[in-house]
């Protein structure tokens, strides 16, 4: 019987809903014979993303291609990404980095044998480039919303407002990857778009409002326009809440102000945003997330030693590793 395939998203197809049937043992791997394949598919096609090697063998869960590669000496794996904090509720602490453990091996690595050094620079750079390239494409997306607001809109962002952007993009690590809207089920590509927008006591509360109904209705366009297909996530608030939430308290307060240490000016008062970003620094909160970053990173490096640790065909079936190696299955929305 052949095993079942694994879709990229890394995750065991799911048992139907409702259904109480005990899962099947999960089969034993022989990581030796997976190695003899990988080497061979690695001879055949050179330095290639961790991602293109699991669509190569979708018989084998990618958490145990993973495995195989981090457990030897003979095949190597070269790491292309940044890591930024990101909040998960699955978690005790609510912390972990990302990258996924998973997304990172499957999107920024790239898996080779030792002799294929020149290659796999030659393939990095252009690796990282193609991210540059997406990220700038989101960037140059969010821009573009802003400028289809009306003039006045405009305007009352220029005296009263500052327009950040964060996420991946920031980090120039945004992808296109192919997903599901989740109420549309249209398809997405890859990485959100995420503005925010910060008001002062002066702007006009009706402006506002329409600003917000104007960019939910770019957001349904870049969602729908076949040639777009991108998620534009939006807020708009008054910078007394912005600064408020900078206390750092509850996970809304602290993705709030996770968002605006990773941020990247847009548009706007240059002096709203740096007023900001010394809120962040005298209050401490600056210091509380890098605090937390290695947290999260020590964290993660202990997943790490733990699946090497456990058998191959229980690895995925660890709440510890899950919550850290796959991607977060769970979102809040930022305030």
């Amino acid at each position: 019987m052949r095993a079942r395939p694994y879709g990229l998203d890394m995750t065991p197809a799911s048992q139907p809903s409702g259904d109480t049937t005990a899962k099947p043992p999960a089969p034993a791997y022989d990581l030796e014979r997976i190695a003899r394949r990988i080497k061979q598919l690695l001879r055949e096609r050179g330095p290639i993303t961790g991602g293109a090697l699991c669509k190569a063998m979708l018989d084998i869960p990618p958490i145990v291609i993973w495995r195989v590669f981090h457990s030897r000496e003979d095949m190597r794996v070269q790491n292309c990404a940044r890591y930024y904090l990101r909040y998960d509720i699955r978690r005790d602490n609510a912390l972990r980095l990302s990258p996924s453990i998973l997304r990172d091996f499957l999107t920024f690595s790239l898996v080779h044998l030792p002799g294929d050094q020149v290659r796999v620079v030659q393939a990095g750079t252009r690796l990282s480039n193609r991210h540059r390239r997406i990220s700038l494409r989101k960037l140059g997306l969010a821009r573009r919303a802003l400028l289809r607001l009306p003039s006045e809109l405009q305007d009352e962002i220029n005296r009263h407002c500052v327009v950040f952007l964060s996420g991946d993009i920031s980090y120039y690590l945004a992808h296109a990857t192919m997903r599901r809207h989740e109420q549309l089920g249209t398809p997405v590509r890859g990485s959100d778009i995420d503005v925010v927008i910060i008001a002062n006591a002066e702007a006009d509360a009706d402006k506002l409002k329409r600003m917000e109904a104007e960019l939910l209705s770019i957001k349904q366009l870049y969602l729908m326009s076949p040639n777009i297909r991108e998620e534009l996530d939006f807020i708009v608030k008054p910078i007394g809440r912005m600064v408020d939430q900078l206390e750092y308290r509850d996970i809304h307060e602290k993705i709030a102000s996770k968002i605006l240490y990773e941020s990247f000016f847009l548009m706007g008062r240059v002096d709203i945003y740096e007023s900001l970003m010394q809120n962040m620094t005298l209050r401490g909160t600056r210091a509380r997330i890098e605090e937390d970053f290695e947290v999260a990173l020590g964290e993660r490096q202990q997943t790490i030693a733990k699946i090497l640790a456990l058998p191959p065909e229980a690895s995925a079936d660890d709440p510890m590793v899950a919550s850290l190696f796959f991607a977060s299955q769970e979102r809040l929305e930022f305030q």
